[in-house]
């Protein structure tokens, strides 16, 4: 069943949600529980993340003639039949007014919403000039240019035409800045001559069934530049962007691709992002690719496409736009616009009772039945019966709900009220006073859902289009209300000004909470305000004591960390003796801060009890910043010149909320494609490799997770695994590993190309079993992937002889050179015996602890730190290639124990006690579901 755009937006925006709330952690129960209402989980459109939404009906466009008229009219060449997918047996009534435009030579701008095919309306009389070409014999040459504003656009369509003309012998290509330069450098599977388009289908299915990324290319689909350029080999469609257009016409070596092109098409794609300069520009270069071609301004056909170009009511705007952009006549230009379907309602319809049920709870149940689509429909008749007070008649229930709903004055008006987009909280004002009885936003929207879920020869009843405006928190800050205790936390500062008014302003501190164990902290700045020592220094004299004034940091105001209590603690833990805060009063209303509790305020005068908060002790070398949690201990740390604290702020950053809300969308759609849009190349290139690089990233553990999923294996073992994946799927290697494909090149590599993945494949592996305890993100926090250590076990003589002398239990000694060594992983302190040595960073000792195993594969211990792809020396071909993953700053030694470095290497085995958490000590069993398994350990 097509996708229903009420379920869709309820789950999208729900998971989205969901995001916000584990991406900011709170430990306090009281801030996670005003976090958890404030983002309204429990009913997502009340969100204040959320704008909307706003509802409107995509109405059935007229059907138009069939293929076969086309065909016989001499418009379409024969062979479309064909070619043109068996399901499509008519056009739609635009798609026929803009084909026959295009066919009499005409400059045709086709403005219609997304998704009603505007595509089509160019690319088949396209194809149907290039057959004719073809059976004529006419020489190479370029027939149509078509132009897109961006690369994933003209990727999509690519995809289309390898599929409309393999076995064609009509040639196509798209020339991008990805392009390769020449043939061997193109990726995918290349099909032979003469390969008809049941071998290009097989092919294709084949890699969908084996759900490989490869890209199958049929003999037509030109793909190297150096083959477009050359003489009698020239591609008779052409993709591409303004970029590249402009360079083909301007460097010496491209200009062989326009020789004897015949132009005979000129289309742009998303014609209305040719505004203003880049629209002049765009308009010149049209002229200068026709000059150059040789073709007048009527030999060529110009088309555009938009969905929001064209105005029905003033059709002149857009002919305007054309004979200016095109340099055609005014009156040569056809404009075309979506034509729509007569919707056909029963004569006589009913109006059904307020439902006895919650509406809420009907609504949830009739996107459960949508969803699940049982056969039968059980699910569906049963919200019906609820929501009708009648029974579907019996058969097909998408049908039976058709004819339902046909006769209901309820989705009758809506279709009424929905002729142009709407909030939703308007529609139930709009219907009541339609229909006479009250109806609520959750009635709306399960009539909304069912109404797309009902069918008719295929067509659903009405297609309901939803906008959503959504964003991530921009800032969370709290508040201190007078007769109120606790903080009291807004998304936004704009948040609590809305809803407090002009006259209810209260101080605002930021919020940031710390990375590891969720403790909060609030941010606020003070003019003169310092506290490096014992006690807070700076601030104003007043008449009767001191304070010190808010002032924002712009205007140099200083930076104050400040916690109300600390979370893990002990309920009867005094603040006041903590020998890092120290107590500061703040006005609720202007947030001023006084050394003592203040009836009125020094600086605003307001009367009222202050809030008791505590300054936490800064250092001097970094001033205003928070060195470490109060609570579990996590410590800043400088990077270059940058410091970073254990807490980041509550707010949300653009390109994960992107990235997290794109990939809830692929997942819940039925067709795994969607276009990101930015405003402007910047953002899109930075959105782009910020999306691939976490992509991958996260790749590459579902790939791990798999290795993982028989049992225990080495590190060398899931290295190998993820080798012999890549070593099957080209394609898939070079979007996982492609700095090893820069290094060197699979062909004529000699077996470089796999040793460096190989390397690279080892060095990921190891990143990931020593992700820092503050790492939230990884197999191992996920509880997915378990470390553990080979030979470390309670029965070893050494292990046995210091229990004994520390009066402690062998299993618990065990534990505790277990955390010592997960402490030393997790800070990268590993030995890879894989590893290449400097002279100058190691040496190699000879003598084990006596007790412990020696390193598998090594009669000795070593006695350096090697930290993977880091402190292996800068001569490192590891280093050179791909540099150090870790920041050289944290670089530390094994401390020394009894005089000389010692690390345990070893491999890995399988688990003999439950996950052990990074944060929670020794390890516990857990009972229930078992984690994917992996172990604790260092490489062997």
């Amino acid at each position: 069943m097509a996708l229903n755009p009420i379920v869709f937006t309820e789950k999208a925006v729900r998971s989205f949600l969901r995001y916000q709330l584990t991406a900011y952690p709170f430990y306090d129960e009281r801030l996670h529980a005003q976090m958890r209402q404030l983002l309204s989980l429990d009913e997502t459109r009340h969100s204040p993340l959320l704008k909307g939404p706003y509802i409107s009906l995509s109405r059935p466009f007229r059907q138009g003639t069939t293929i076969e008229e086309l065909v016989r009219e001499s418009i379409f060449h024969p062979h479309m039949r064909h070619r043109i997918p068996a399901e499509i047996s008519r056009v739609y009534g635009h798609q026929e007014e803009a084909i026959r435009a295009i066919h009499a030579g005409r400059t045709t701008l086709v403005s219609t919403g997304t998704g009603s095919g505007k595509t089509e309306c160019f690319l088949y009389p396209i194809i149907s000039k290039c057959f004719s070409l073809r059976d004529e014999g006419a020489p190479a040459g370029i027939s149509a240019v078509i132009v897109y504003p961006m690369n994933a656009l003209a990727e999509d369509q690519l995809g289309r035409l390898r599929s409309l003309l393999a076995g064609t012998d009509i040639s196509f290509g798209m020339y991008v800045g990805k392009t390769p330069e020449r043939e061997a450098e193109v990726t995918g599977i290349r099909l032979p001559a003469g390969s008809s388009l049941a071998d290009y289908e097989a092919r294709l299915a084949e890699v969908h069934r084996e759900k490989r990324s490869e890209t199958v290319h049929p003999p037509e689909e030109i793909c190297a530049r150096e083959k477009m350029r050359t003489p009698g080999r020239q591609p008779r469609i052409l993709l591409t962007n303004v970029k590249q257009l402009e360079l083909l016409l301007t460097r010496q070596r491209d200009v062989e691709l326009f020789a004897d092109a015949r132009l005979d098409f000129l289309v742009f794609d998303e014609a209305h992002t040719f505004a203003g300069a880049q629209g002049a520009e765009t308009a010149c270069l049209i002229r200068r690719l026709r000059t150059f071609c040789g073709r007048e301004t009527q030999e060529s056909v110009c088309i555009a496409t938009s969905a929001t170009i064209a105005d029905q009511r003033n059709p002149d705007a857009a002919r305007d736009f054309a004979s200016r952009f095109f340099g055609v006549e005014k009156e040569r230009v056809v404009t075309v616009s979506e034509a729509y379907q007569p919707e056909v309602w029963a004569h006589k319809r009913v109006t059904p009772p307020l439902p006895k049920k919650d509406t809420g709870l009907l609504l949830n149940e009739c996107v459960q039945a949508v969803e699940e689509e049982q056969e039968e429909g059980a699910a569906v008749r049963t919200v019906y019966r609820s929501l009708a007070s009648s029974d579907l008649s019996a058969g097909n229930w998408s049908e039976a709900l058709h004819a339902g709903l046909a006769k209901n004055e309820i989705v009758f008006r809506l279709t009424e009220v929905l002729a142009s987009p709407r909030p939703l909280q308007e529609l139930p004002v709009e219907l009541e006073k339609k229909i006479g009885r009250s109806v609520t936003e959750a009635e709306v929207l399960a009539w909304l859902t069912l109404g797309a879920a009902a069918r008719k020869e295929g067509r659903p009843l009405i297609r309901p289009v939803v906008h959503v405006f959504i964003r991530g928190i921009s800032g969370a800050v709290v508040s201190f209300p007078e007769g109120e205790t606790g903080p009291k936390l807004w998304l936004a500062a704009e948040d609590e000004i809305e809803a407090g008014g002009s006259e209810e302003r209260s101080a605002h501190f930021s919020v940031t909470t710390c990375t590891t164990c969720g403790q909060h902290y609030f941010v606020t700045f003070l003019k003169d305000f310092e506290f490096s020592s014992r006690r807070p220094g700076g601030g104003e004299l007043s008449g009767d004591g001191s304070f010190w004034q808010p002032l924002e940091e712009a205007q140099g105001g200083n930076r104050v960390v400040l916690v109300d209590q600390i979370v893990g603690g002990s309920d009867d833990e005094d603040l006041d003796e903590h020998e890092r805060l120290a107590a500061i009063y703040f006005c609720r209303r202007c947030g001023a801060a006084h050394p003592d509790a203040v009836k009125r305020c020094r600086h605003c005068g307001a009367v009222g009890e202050p809030v008791l908060l505590y300054a936490v002790r800064q250092k001097g070398d970094n001033p205003g910043m928070l060195t470490s949690c109060l609570s579990c201990g996590s410590n800043g740390r400088r990077i270059g010149s940058n410091y970073r604290e254990p807490a980041r702020p509550v707010r949300a950053t653009n390109v994960a909320d992107v990235h997290v809300l794109a990939q809830d969308m692929v997942h819940h759609s039925e067709r795994p494609r969607l276009l990101v849009f930015c405003d402007n190349r910047q953002d899109a290139a930075f959105q782009a490799g910020w999306m691939k690089d976490h992509a991958r990233r996260f790749r590459l553990r579902a790939l791990m997770a798999e290795g993982l999923k028989n049992g225990s294996v080495s590190i060398g073992d899931l290295a190998m695994h993820l080798d012999e994946i890549l070593e099957r799927d080209e394609a898939l290697s070079r979007a996982l590993v492609p700095e090893v494909w820069q290094v060197v090149r699979r062909e004529g590599g000699g077996g470089r190309h796999e040793q460096e993945r190989r390397k690279f494949l080892r060095i990921q592996v190891l990143r990931e079993v020593t992700l820092s305890s503050r790492q939230a993100i990884g197999l191992e926090p996920w509880g997915r992937m378990k470390v553990d250590y080979e030979g470390l076990d309670p029965a070893l003589p050494w292990i046995q002889e210091n229990a004994h002398a520390l009066g402690m239990p062998p299993e618990d000694l065990r534990d505790g050179v277990a955390g010592l060594l997960d402490y030393l992983r997790r800070k990268r302190v590993l030995h890879d015996r894989n590893a290449k040595f400097s002279p100058n960073t190691g040496w190699m000792g000879s003598r084990s602890p006596a007790g412990l195993p020696s390193p598998v594969g090594r009669t000795g211990w070593n006695k350096t730190s090697a930290q993977p792809g880091g402190t292996t020396g800068t001569g490192s071909p590891m280093v050179q290639r791909y540099g150090s993953y870790h920041n050289k700053s944290d670089g530390q030694k094994v401390g020394r124990v009894r005089g000389e470095y010692r690390i345990l290497s070893g491999r890995l085995v399988p688990p003999s006690r439950g996950y052990r958490s990074p944060q929670t000590g020794p390890p516990q069993r857990i009972e229930g579901k078992a984690p994917l398994k992996s172990q604790r350990c260092l490489p062997g």
